[in-house]
């Protein structure tokens, strides 16, 4: 899957987030890590660590004897990660690594083994997920965890069909969508046996135009062209409802070594 214009764009993932904190109801790293069970010094992998929303609590919760790599290819994002764990006082556990999924086996996983791997939003860019998955299976200790997670096929429904409503045409199901349901779970179990799918959802409700517009920016489906016409649809909508409720849906795998 091709990375777009927003997935290398820090400022755009961090109103993301800055949206889901203050609009929804659930914080989706309560989820993570109740999948990933990370102990106080664990070596974790990150795979497309962004900001770091995960990385950071990730190095507070292996500790001084733990380590976090911190794999993103976004210059721009590690950068923002590294301030912010020098502030918190936790860039001691954190690694940060330029650098492309496909390309792991070659540049920084030769001769390492790892307790747990994550990958939040991010397996499905790799050009090559199966040989993503084997290079992880390989460099995860017996015993050892991946959980990986991203959108549904029903991931903020509401929102593609506010947008569609003025695009005048259906958005359909994200090729990331059709991953994660379909070819992600497909390629653990050719590899590992434990492997079990959870779900998430966390609906986000907008109360106001202005921050309904700021998030539909900030998301893949913003289109340019449409700005006006959504800026325009967003306010006669606010002009009849209080609010607006869009649900943020997420699947999430987890495969024991």
């Amino acid at each position: 899957m091709a990375i777009g214009r927003f997935d290398r764009d820090a400022a755009a993932l961090t109103e993301r987030l800055r949206s889901h904190e203050l609009f929804g109801s659930r914080d989706i790293n309560d989820w993570i890590f109740a999948q990933l069970r990370v102990q106080p010094g664990h070596r974790v992998i990150e795979l497309g660590c962004g900001t770091g929303k995960q990385t950071l609590p990730l190095a507070e919760r292996v500790g001084r004897s733990g380590s976090v790599l911190a794999v993103d290819i976004s210059e721009e994002a590690l950068g923002a990660l590294s301030r912010e764990a020098l502030a918190r006082g936790v860039d001691g556990q954190i690694l940060p690594c330029r650098a492309d999924l496909d390309h792991l086996a070659d540049e920084i996983m030769s001769a390492t083994e790892f307790d747990r791997a994550l990958g939040s939003f991010s397996l499905y860019y790799a050009h090559d997920p199966a040989r993503l998955f084997v290079t992880i299976y390989r460099h995860l200790t017996i015993g050892g965890l991946l959980f990986f997670c991203g959108p549904s096929r029903k991931n903020n429904a509401e929102l593609r069909s506010f947008h569609d409503s003025v695009a005048g045409h259906a958005s359909g199901a994200t090729a990331a969508a059709l991953f994660m349901e379909d070819d992600g779970p497909r390629h653990v179990r050719e590899l590992f046996e434990d492997v079990s799918v959870t779900a998430f959802e966390n609906p986000l409700r907008f109360e106001s135009a202005t921050e309904l517009y700021r998030y539909w920016s900030s998301y893949y489906l913003y289109d340019d062209q449409l700005d006006d016409a959504f800026r325009a649809a967003v306010a006669e909508f606010f002009a009849n409802h209080d609010q607006f409720v869009t649900v943020k849906r997420a699947i999430g795998v987890t495969a024991v070594r």
